[in-house]
C-alpha cells in the first residue's frame, strides 16, 4: 500500500488505532474509545502519556457503521504503524455470517503484527483470524459467533463463555458492552487495577468484570427464562436481596396460593424459586466481594445470607472457589 498522506507521528506508547469498514458496530469503536477518552482526561497522573484515537479505514473518509450513523475516518496509508501500541479490530455484521473487508484483512495481514497488542472486539475476530493473527491463540467474540468461528479457523483455539480472553499479543471479547469490559482491562495492563476501577466508575459501569467471567449472566438468564408477570418479580427481588424472599413471601406478591406458585414457577422458570433466590444473592455478593473493600459479614447481610458460613458455602456452590480468592485476584 502506497503511503501517499503525511504521517501521522503520535508517541507509541499512547497511539489507539481502532479499524473502520462500512457495516461496522458503533458500539465496538464508540464504547472503547471512551474508555481511554476519560482515562486521558480524569487521571491527571497519567500525563502527559494520555491516550491519543485514531479511527482508520482503507481510503478514510467517511464510513457507514451498521446503525446508519456515518463516523469521519483517516486513509491507512497515513498511518505510522511504527507508532501504534494498541490496534483495535470491531466487528459488525450478523455473528453467523459478520463482514470480511478485504482491504483491510490486507492491511492487517501485512502491519497488524508490527503493534503491541491487537484487539479483537466482538466478530471482528473473524479479521483478526482471516488475516492470519489467530493462529495458535485463544480467542472468543460473541457467544453466537463462536461455533462458526471455531469452525472457519480451526487453527484458532476458540473458548466459547468468557468475556474477554488475552493470549499473548492478542486479545479478543464478545460482543457490545464487553469491549469497554476490554478496554478497562486493556488500562489496567497500563496503568494498573485502581486506575481501571477509577474509570469503570466515571463511565458508570455496574461491574468490572474478569475476562473469564460467563457471557451470559444467569441472573439475565433466569429473568429472559421466565413470563412477563415472573420477569416483574424478577426485577423486584433483584432490589430487594435482604427481604423476606422465601416460596410463601413470594407466592403472596404474586397473588397466588403458594402450592400454585411454586407449581407454575417451576414450569415457566425450569428451577424452584429457592434455587433462583440463592443464585441472585450470591451473585450480587461476587459483584460486592471483588468491587467493593466491605466485609463479608456486611455482603452476608445486604445481600440476605444468614451469615458468612451460608454465603461461603453458596459462593462455591456457583463459582467452586472461596470468596476470598476473588478478592485477592482484584487486589494483585
Amino acid at each position: 500500500m502506497t503511503k501517499t498522506h503525511q504521517l501521522l507521528p503520535i508517541a507509541r506508547s499512547q497511539f489507539v488505532l481502532i479499524l473502520a469498514f462500512d457495516g461496522v458496530t458503533l458500539t465496538d469503536i464508540a464504547g472503547p474509545s471512551d474508555v481511554f477518552q476519560i482515562a486521558s482526561e480524569y487521571l491527571p497522573w497519567a500525563r502527559p502519556a494520555t491516550y491519543r484515537i485514531v479511527v482508520a479505514s482503507v481510503h478514510g473518509g467517511r464510513v457507514r457503521t451498521s446503525c446508519g450513523i456515518a463516523i469521519a475516518t483517516e486513509p491507512l496509508d497515513s498511518i505510522d504503524i511504527s507508532s501504534v501500541d494498541t490496534l483495535l479490530v470491531p466487528g459488525g455484521g450478523p455473528p453467523s455470517d459478520p463482514p470480511l473487508p478485504e482491504g483491510l484483512i490486507e492491511w492487517l495481514r501485512l502491519f497488524g503484527g508490527r503493534a503491541r497488542r491487537v484487539c479483537a472486539i466482538c466478530t471482528g475476530a473473524f479479521i483478526v483470524a482471516e488475516a492470519g493473527l489467530a493462529d495458535g491463540k485463544r480467542m472468543t467474540s460473541h457467544w453466537k459467533a463462536n461455533p462458526v468461528l471455531a469452525t472457519r479457523y480451526p487453527a484458532a483455539r476458540i473458548e466459547d463463555s468468557p468475556i474477554f480472553v488475552r493470549d499473548g499479543t492478542i486479545w479478543s471479547c464478545a460482543g457490545f458492552s464487553a469491549g469497554i469490559d476490554l478496554a478497562l482491562s486493556l488500562l489496567e495492563d497500563d496503568w494498573g487495577y485502581n486506575a481501571a476501577i477509577e474509570v469503570a466508575r466515571l463511565v458508570v459501569v455496574f461491574l468490572k468484570r474478569p475476562g473469564d467471567q460467563p457471557q451470559q449472566s444467569q441472573s439475565l438468564a433466569v429473568q429472559y427464562a421466565g413470563d412477563a408477570d415472573f420477569g416483574k418479580l424478577h426485577a423486584w427481588m433483584l432490589c430487594n436481596l435482604s427481604s423476606d424472599l422465601s416460596v410463601e413471601a413470594l407466592a403472596r406478591r404474586s397473588g397466588m396460593s403458594t402450592r400454585t406458585f411454586a407449581r407454575r414457577y417451576v414450569e415457566k422458570v425450569g428451577r424452584t424459586p429457592a434455587k433462583t433466590v440463592e443464585l441472585f444473592r450470591v451473585e450480587a455478593a461476587a459483584r460486592r466481594i471483588c468491587e467493593t473493600d466491605a466485609s463479608l459479614k456486611q455482603i452476608a447481610r445486604d445481600c440476605g445470607f444468614g451469615d458468612e458460613q451460608q454465603l461461603r458455602r453458596s459462593y462455591i456452590r456457583r463459582f467452586g472457589s472461596l470468596p476470598s480468592q476473588c478478592v485477592r485476584e482484584g487486589l494483585d
